[in-house]
């Protein structure tokens, strides 16, 4: 989605900064520190489009949501690693 700005050294910090805020439901950060910030803000802003519907759902279908909820919340987690791995051509 975005190009690579800026090649960060330490590869824990943008998996700290995916797992941490992530408890918080703020996922994409890691993204904007690696200098993708389309992808992340894209992240962060759909999956809380995607809470959204899912709190829709916690009423009229009786707890769907308690359901879907943790199946995409692991999903972002899935996908931000793979995406990381993804951008990073020394990755093996």
């Amino acid at each position: 989605m975005g190009e690579l700005v800026e090649k960060r050294g330490v590869q824990w910090v943008p998996v700290a900064l995916e797992l941490v805020p992530g408890w918080f439901q703020f996922f994409g950060i890691g993204h904007i520190y690696q200098g993708r910030a389309a992808m992340g803000l894209f992240i962060m802003f759909s999956y809380w489009g995607v809470q959204a519907l899912n709190l829709m759902f916690l009423t009229p279908m009786c707890g769907l949501s308690v359901v879907t909820t943790p199946l995409i919340w692991l999903f972002y987690m899935v996908a931000a690693a793979q995406n990381a791995n993804d951008h990073d051509p020394e990755a093996t």
